[in-house]
């Protein structure tokens, strides 16, 4: 911590246990005022636990919460809030059917007469908005938002009261370069005016840019802190797994096959994805790369058929197809992977084998009826092979981390035989460890001869797993290169002209 600056929030051996499983144990932390402190560790590791104890989400087993010198007993996030203390989770907590200023004031409206003062409301939230580094309609519905758009909300909702401890769950991992730079000067700026800041996340770039020292927990226990400019990235991903960080993806398949599974020609979705062309051969991992809003996320959808091609050609198989909705895609053994597992990837109400079995619940009936067995194993199998961490398949979906909700939905898809898998940011959000075991999914599954199309704005992962990569500006391929020649360099260089230039 740094010296003579006040302590705003501390927190004293806390532990916590849920049913006699001991999730945190023994762990002390000090804030100070215009302190950033980054808390790393995987998923379970107790980081989520600690800060709620932290802001009255959570009541500790044992140990003691201190704020402002004063030990506190917090049985609500609004005592926490009322001194000081806001938690922008990674879960967001926006009500869909109002709009963004009313989100952003909520119980904090202007008010004469018992009505609310609509146009002052919007007036604020917008300047709130200002504040946090954005612009956003504040009369828009938040139902109609990008993933980015709302969490961009819920920061500015946390930021009217005013914190003076402000703690980030994995701030950007639905925000783009752009906008995680912006909110990045805005948390540098805040801390400056003597605001606490604790940033939870599994992306270094985020934590090395905010903090000035970094905590990492493993199985719920302290295991290591350091000052940022005393350790590095490979550092805290070793402590967080217990073991070095090195070859996170797995080789590449060199040679690539000449049958080639899925192609485009001129491909066109309205005037947001322009003539592209691209081919993807059987077996290999192609990126789609490129700075986020150039087009990426209609292309994906347009290849499983959400929102369809306008024009152009799609063949699967040297054959013309016509793929106007998912349904025809998985007829062609079409796989998608969303970049929104809640919304598109899980049923969320349901358990983890009914998320598992749903869309093989044909091979597992006769005559209408499950068959029990036939349909256990197949659970299991897609438990077992993934590697999914949970007490019992009948736990609900909801429940499990990220990491582990994007595995059952790999597993969902799988079971389904595709042909082609593509993926639309396949690890945002989820803790290294899992971010391992599905690039070493992904290439297993390519020496199964599946193809994976995989969509992403993390430029390390693209360079990382893929054989090659096509890189989009304002709707087209700028270009494209092997993935054992690219750079960020040569990427960033693509992502900046239109189809300027040559393929690499």
């Amino acid at each position: 911590m740094a010296e003579n600056r006040r302590i705003i929030v501390e927190g004293k051996h806390l532990s916590k246990a849920f049913n006699g499983n001991v999730v945190l144990s023994d762990v002390s932390i000090q804030c100070a005022e215009g302190e950033g402190i980054a808390l790393a560790g995987e998923n379970g590791a107790g980081k989520s636990t600690l800060m709620n104890l932290l802001s009255g989400g959570l009541t500790p087993t044992s140990g003691s919460v201190w704020v402002d010198g004063k030990e506190c007993h917090f049985t609500s996030p609004r005592q926490a809030r009322a001194l000081g203390i806001a938690f922008v989770h990674q879960e967001l907590s926006l009500m869909k059917e109002m709009t963004v200023g009313e989100n952003i004031m909520l119980g904090q409206e202007p008010e004469s007469g018992g009505l609310i003062r609509q146009k002052e409301l919007h007036e604020k939230a917008e300047e709130i908005l200002r504040d946090v580094g954005f612009s956003i309609d504040v009369h828009a519905l938040v139902r109609d938002l990008t993933p980015a758009s709302r969490q961009i909300v819920e920061i500015a909702k946390a930021w009217a009261d005013r914190p003076r401890v402000l703690i980030f769950d994995e701030p950007t991992s639905s925000l783009n370069k752009a906008e995680s730079n912006q909110l990045f000067a805005f948390i540098n700026r805040i801390k400056k005016q003597g605001v606490a800041v604790i940033v939870i996340s599994h992306r270094m770039e985020d934590i090395f840019a905010t903090c000035d020292r970094v905590i990492v927990l493993k199985d719920g226990s302290f295991v290591f802190a350091a000052p940022m400019e005393e350790t590095d990235s490979d550092e805290i991903i070793s402590r967080m797994v217990g073991r070095e960080f090195k070859n996170a993806y797995p080789p590449r398949n060199e040679t690539l096959s000449e049958e080639i599974r899925l192609e485009l020609r001129d491909a066109c979705v309205g005037s947001r994805v322009k003539h592209v062309n691209l081919k993807v051969p059987a077996g290999a991992v192609i990126g789609i790369g490129g700075l986020e809003g150039q087009g990426q996320r209609e292309l994906s959808r347009a290849l499983f058929g959400i929102s369809p091609f306008t024009s152009g050609e799609y063949l699967i198989g040297g054959t013309p197809r016509k793929i106007h909705s998912p349904v025809a895609a998985v007829r062609h053994k079409i796989a998608f992977v969303s970049d929104d597992r809640k919304a598109e990837g899980l049923f969320l109400p349901l358990s983890c084998g009914e998320n598992i079995l749903s869309l093989s619940l044909k091979r597992n009936s006769r005559m209408g009826l499950v068959n029990k067995k036939s349909a256990d194993r197949e659970i299991a199998s897609g438990i077992e092979s993934l590697n999914i961490k949970l007490s019992d398949s009948r736990q609900e979906v909801s429940s499990l981390s990220g990491g582990n909700q994007q595995k059952i939905v790999f597993s969902k898809w799988i079971k389904t035989e595709p042909d082609i898998l593509v993926l639309h940011e396949p690890t945002r959000g989820i803790d290294v460890q899992s971010k391992l075991e599905i690039y070493q999914l992904i290439r297993d599954l390519t020496k199964k001869g599946i193809s994976v199309i995989v969509f992403t704005s993390d430029m390390l992962e693209l360079i990382g797993i893929s054989d090659r990569i096509y890189v989009m500006y304002e709707g087209e391929i700028s270009g494209s290169m092997k993935g054992s020649e690219a750079t960020e360099e040569k990427i960033m260089q693509l992502s900046a002209n239109s189809g300027k230039e040559a393929a690499i």
